[in-house]
């Protein structure tokens, strides 16, 4: 399978393991309910009964191997995607995180390239000692003038250029993605809900304890 493909399967393998951890969770899947009628006590002619009862059809012993087998197909994708990567031309993770960073540094930018001079008027209070000799206040107009400090065009430059990368990288990245190849053979079907990967589990491992 190509990078694109194992990713997803990594996800998928998650989520299964998300969904097994969950389920093991929950007492009444991990319980076993047993219930003795004592019938005799009441009818003495008749015997007693027993009776044994699961709330779910997975056995919460063969959903604990299959969560170990889980982690392990995860572990064993995790390792083949590193080594994919590393054969890779430019170093993904670093590439992906540096691009991060330039999107980051155009949104700001992009605000400041969007700022423009303004004027506003407002109105200021003084004090004053009136002949009289007493202290007074006055009123007076203030304008505030606010300039742009830094030079509009090369920032709005320096947001094309880094877009320039920044395209030229996630283009690079998306062929390794589509064409990188990674040494692993799926074990499971991504889509397939819990239910059903447990069935193959249970099956696989009775034909094997078969053989």
């Amino acid at each position: 399978m190509v990078l694109k493909e194992s990713f997803r399967m990594q996800n998928y393998l998650t989520e299964l393991t998300q969904q097994a951890m969950l389920f093991l969770s929950e007492p009444e899947h991990v319980m076993m309910t047993k219930k003795v009628h004592l019938y005799s006590q009441g009818r003495p002619d008749k015997e007693d009964a027993v009776t044994v009862v699961r709330e779910s059809e997975m056995d919460a012993g063969k959903v604990i191997d299959l969560l170990m087998d889980l982690l392990a197909e995860k572990e064993k994708l995790a390792l083949a995607i590193n080594r994919a990567k590393t054969s890779a031309p430019r170093d993904m993770d670093a590439s992906l995180a540096a691009n991060k960073t330039r999107q980051e540094v155009i949104r700001r930018f992009m605000v400041l390239a969007r700022l423009k001079a303004s004027e506003s008027e407002s109105f200021g209070k003084d004090y004053y000692m009136t002949p009289a000799g007493t202290q007074d206040t006055y009123m007076y107009p203030v304008k505030t003038i606010q300039t742009i400090d830094f030079d509009r065009n090369k920032v709005k430059g320096i947001i094309k250029r880094l877009q320039k990368e920044s395209d030229a990288v996630s283009s690079e990245i998306d062929l390794m993605n589509l064409t990188l190849e990674v040494d692993y053979e799926p074990k499971y079907e991504p889509g397939e809900p819990l239910e059903d990967v447990y069935e193959k589990f249970c099956a696989d491992a009775d034909s094997s304890g078969l053989q």
